[in-house]
Formats: C-alpha cells, sequence, structure tokens
C-alpha cells in the first residue's frame, strides 16, 4: 500500500499564543488548529511554556514556537497582541513631528517573528507558501482615507476637486457634529465611500459612552440619505470600551492608529470587526509641528514653514515606494477639509504616485475590507510531488481573483489560483525581489508623563462633548462635568 503523504501545509496549530496566530492570519499562511485523530499535516506547531506537544505521528514534525523568544527581554508573542500606545516621533529634513501610535511596531515584528518560523520550516524541508494579500495581479492596494473633523466651505471644495476622477480609491470619514449643519456638502458625498468618524469628536474609555456617540453619528448620516461603511476613531485612538461598542453596532471595519500601523489587515482578539491600519503621519501633523516650531521661537522654524508641502511631498514620496517595494498596502490619511488649509497639493502628489506604481489596486477601504474577509476564508493544503508542489485550494466564490506567493529568502513568485488545484514547479517560476518592512519607523518619545496629564487620562479630560451632555454616572465623569464648568 502507498504510503499516505502528509501535507506541508497547513501549519498544525496545538496551543500556541494568540498573537502568533494572529501573525499568521495576516501573512496568509495556511493553518488550522490541530485535532486529534487523524494527523491533517506534517508540522505541528506548540509552546512549551503551556504544554507539551503530545501524540506525534511518525511523520509529523513538532516545532517550539518558545524558540521564537529567544534573545528577546520581552515576549515577542504577547507583543504581537499587545494593544497599548504611547507618544512617537518621526524626523523628516529637520522638522521633528509626533503622534501617539501603538506602542509596538506589530510590522516590523511580525516580519521578524515569521523570518524566524519561515527558516525553521524550510530547513526541515517545509515551504512558504501564503495566500496573495492583494487580488491577482497585484502587489500592492491603494487607498487615502479622508478624516472629515471639522467643515471650512472652500477648503471642503478644494479637496473634493483634487479627488474628482479617484473616487474610486478614497474613503470619506465624516464627523457628525460638524457636518450636521451643512447638507449641501453632506449630499455632495453620497454614492462615495463614507463611514462614521463618530458624533462628537472623542474616544471615549467606556463602551456606554462610545455607543451613544458611535450610533449618534451614524444615525446623523442616515438621516442625510448616506449609508455609512466602516468607522475611524477620533484621533486614532483605541480601548476594549470602543472595541465593544463597535461590535454592538456591527460595524464592519475600522482603522486606528494607536492600535496599529502600517500593517496588515487583522480581527482583534478575536472580533468581527476588521482593523485596517493606515500610514499614521499626515501633512495635518506636520503643519501642527511647524506652528510649535514658530510658537516656541526655534531657529529655522521659518524656512521649514516655507518649504514644508515640498519636504511632505518628498517624505510621502519615499514612504509610498518602500512600501511598494516590500508589498505592503499604500494605505494613508489626511484631514484637509479644516482650517489649517486642504494640502491638495499632497492629495495630487500621493494621488499621481499610485499612478506610477504599476501593480497596485487602487480601492476603497470599504472594498478591501470585503476582499480580505474573502481571502480570510481561502483554504489551502500543500504537497510536494517529485520537484513540484501540489496546492489544493478550497476557494469561496468572489469577484476577485485569487493568488499565492511562493517565496524562498525574500525572491516571491507570484501565482493565479484560478481553480481547486494548482501545481508548479518552483525553479521554473519567475522571482521577484521584495524588500524588508519600510524604512523611516518613529521613535518612542521616553518622557516621564507630568501629573497634571496622568489626571487627565485619568478623568478622560475633553472639551468636545457639551457639559450638559457629560452623564455623572462615574467617578471620572463626575470630576470631569465639575472640572468643565469650572473652568
Amino acid at each position: 500500500m502507498a504510503e499516505v503523504q502528509l501535507p506541508l501545509l497547513p501549519l498544525l496549530l496545538d496551543n500556541v499564543p494568540p498573537g502568533l496566530r494572529l501573525a499568521l492570519a495576516q501573512e496568509g499562511i495556511p493553518c488550522r488548529d490541530r485535532a486529534d485523530g487523524k494527523p491533517q499535516g506534517r508540522f505541528v506547531l506548540f509552546d512549551s511554556r503551556r504544554g507539551p506537544c503530545r501524540g506525534i505521528a511518525p511523520d509529523q514534525i513538532p516545532l517550539d514556537v518558545d524558540r521564537l523568544r529567544a534573545g528577546r527581554a520581552e515576549d515577542p508573542l504577547a507583543a504581537l497582541a499587545h494593544g497599548g500606545a504611547c507618544g512617537q516621533e518621526w524626523e523628516c529634513g529637520g522638522l521633528r513631528f509626533s503622534e501617539v501610535l501603538a506602542a509596538v511596531d506589530k510590522r516590523v515584528l511580525r516580519a521578524e517573528i515569521l523570518e524566524q518560523l519561515r527558516a525553521a520550516i524550510e530547513h526541515r524541508g517545509g515551504v512558504w507558501l501564503r495566500v496573495g494579500p492583494f487580488p491577482f495581479p497585484y502587489r500592492s492596494a491603494f487607498s487615502f482615507r479622508i478624516d472629515y473633523d471639522q467643515h471650512q466651505p472652500r477648503n471642503f471644495d478644494l479637496t473634493l476637486a483634487a479627488l474628482a476622477g479617484h473616487e474610486d480609491c478614497t474613503s470619506h470619514f465624516v464627523n457628525a457634529s460638524a457636518y450636521r449643519d451643512h447638507p449641501a456638502a453632506l449630499a455632495r458625498l453620497r454614492g462615495l465611500d463614507v463611514g462614521s468618524h463618530a458624533y462628537w469628536h472623542h474616544t471615549y474609555r467606556s463602551a456606554a459612552e462610545n455607543l451613544a456617540n458611535l450610533r449618534r453619528g451614524i444615525e446623523t448620516l442616515r438621516a442625510a440619505r448616506i449609508e455609512p461603511s466602516g468607522f475611524v476613531a477620533p484621533h486614532g485612538r483605541f480601548n476594549a470600551g470602543l472595541l465593544t461598542a463597535m461590535e454592538r453596532l456591527e460595524i464592519t471595519h475600522s482603522s486606528e492608529f494607536a492600535l496599529a500601523y502600517d500593517e496588515f489587515p487583522f480581527f482583534p482578539g478575536g472580533s468581527r470587526v476588521l482593523q485596517i491600519p493606515v500610514h499614521p503621519v499626515c501633512f495635518e501633523i506636520m503643519q501642527e509641528a511647524v506652528d510649535a516650531a514658530a510658537h516656541d521661537g526655534q531657529r529655522g522654524a521659518g524656512p521649514q514653514a516655507d518649504r514644508l508641502a515640498s519636504l511632505a511631498v518628498e517624505y510621502f514620496d519615499a514612504v509610498a515606494r518602500a512600501k511598494y517595494g516590500s508589498g505592503d498596502p499604500l494605505f494613508f490619511y489626511g484631514h484637509p477639509t479644516g482650517p489649517r488649509g486642504p494640502g491638495t497639493q499632497i492629495v495630487r502628489s500621493l494621488l499621481a504616485i499610485a499612478d506610477t506604481c504599476g501593480a497596485v489596486w487602487k480601492t476603497t477601504l470599504s472594498r478591501f475590507a470585503d476582499w480580505w474577509r474573502l481571502r480570510s476564508s481561502v483554504r489551502l493544503s500543500v504537497f510536494r510531488a517529485g520537484e513540484e508542489l501540489v496546492v489544493q485550494a478550497d476557494s469561496p466564490a468572489g469577484d476577485r481573483r485569487l493568488a499565492v506567493e511562493y517565496t524562498e529568502g525574500r525572491q516571491v513568485a507570484l501565482l493565479p489560483l484560478e481553480g481547486p488545484r494548482l501545481r508548479f514547479s518552483p525553479a521554473a517560476l519567475a522571482y521577484e525581489t521584495r524588500g524588508g518592512p519600510p524604512g523611516m519607523r518613529p521613535v518612542r518619545i521616553q518622557r516621564r508623563e507630568a501629573f497634571p496629564a496622568r489626571v487627565k487620562r485619568w478623568i478622560d479630560w475633553e472639551r468636545v462633548t457639551p457639559v450638559e451632555e457629560i452623564v455623572p454616572n462615574h467617578w471620572r465623569n463626575v470630576a470631569k462635568r465639575a472640572l468643565r464648568t469650572l473652568s
């Protein structure tokens, strides 16, 4: 009787940490939970910190993922699922600008961890093959997200004019309190990919307050005959209360850089709300940095202001091209409709960059969310047949062509997945070289938080919500309401 060959993929997961599961799902590596009974794959991943790996079949190979922690002060598998945020800073052309971001650069950490895992699997005769993160034949995707925090009529008009002809790759997130009294502006957004940016421009700490704020924002858009798709939190903040509110309202996708940035989409903590990270730098925080330098009387602030637009164009060009070279999505955002100025030169520059990157799928965040759910449902098995590999696919129907990427080192081959079976010889493929994670990564600001700042954080201090709408149902709101009344 012929020996039954165990598939090289999927990887079997035996009680591994949630952070590793999340990273593998983002990468698109075929995986499934290990089940009792007949073996379903050659490689079994387990975590010896969680217990031994028992019941290994003769042809199976156990891999202890605890080795991925070696040489690191902090547990990287826990950090991949970490949700904390902190202040971080960039430097570009002598200009320094900052934002509150996810404390862990999950894109870089994921790449490092999975590179170690790939090497261990290949060393033992396995392969590294994933479901392509973009529809075939694309190697990246582009979308520009606009957060409508404020309404300034002239800049609103200039922004929409700059986007004309590119509506298929822009997503619009409206802060309802800023636009409730501007029905003509809302009417111009009908038919576009429009999502909610809450009602009051604040992300609260409690689920109840977030739920009320999100629901009110959605209802305002619906009253304007706009059915919102997706949500982005004010100031890019994220917390458990926000996630609970989004799940209660059945929001399909969101984007908060306090949770992750410059990264593939993912479902945080097993949630049904897909996170679609963006690049966290926008032109407006560069403007704020120049204004702050001028206010503080810093030397060179005037010249920085004069060359800010050209500096920003250079910055975004470098970031976009690095992302394209590494096969990452080109997802950017901005606030061009506020009083500072529309920054339409930057908007047009980003759209032009996307046009010059040939294999980029220009799409909205809603369409990309639909694609990612489709991609996440694909199930693959990979077998070796002599010098060839055979991919068996259980692929859902969809209007986008699926792809697989076969990797050897930094060499990647892209193949269409057009049926239930794909057979190829790795030696006969055409490969391209992919870069590592894009450069210009932020640096954590190591500053001791002052006591007044800690107090403001504890009481969720803000001046956006009208005092009469702050419900005194918690000590935090009692303190905030009292201070707001006195100030």
